[in-house]
């Protein structure tokens, strides 16, 4: 999560107070959890599955105004059966588990910061 991000995600804070922090907490909750439901549905190569928990996430990231997150999301939301298991979408995956990891640490800290 950039610099940045952090920045607006405070201004918003700011301009919100309590709505943003518990957007913030329940993304930190569900996040974790919608993405090891994507991976279930990628790793069984069931494509609803992975469609509708890869929306779920998206909607989540995109609540928080976090576009890059947003958009590996959806390309995994309209990912065909036919790319499952192949390399670019192996990475993708990898991509989205690695950068939501960073999302959710960088999120805890916040909170528990004041606005």
């Amino acid at each position: 999560m950039t610099l940045q991000t952090l920045e607006q995600l405070n201004r918003l804070r700011e301009d919100m107070p309590g709505v943003m922090e518990e957007v913030m907490q329940l993304f930190v909750t569900d996040a974790p959890r919608q993405l090891s439901l994507i991976e279930e549905a990628y790793a069984a190569g069931n494509a609803e599955d992975l469609r509708q928990n890869a929306h779920y996430l998206r909607s989540g990231a995109l609540a928080l105004r976090l576009e890059w997150l947003a958009e590996r999301a959806h390309r995994l939301e309209f990912l065909a059966p036919s790319e499952f298991g192949e390399p670019a979408s192996a990475r993708l995956l990898e991509q989205l588990r690695v950068e939501l990891g960073g999302v959710v640490v960088a999120l805890m800290q916040a909170l528990d910061k004041p606005a």
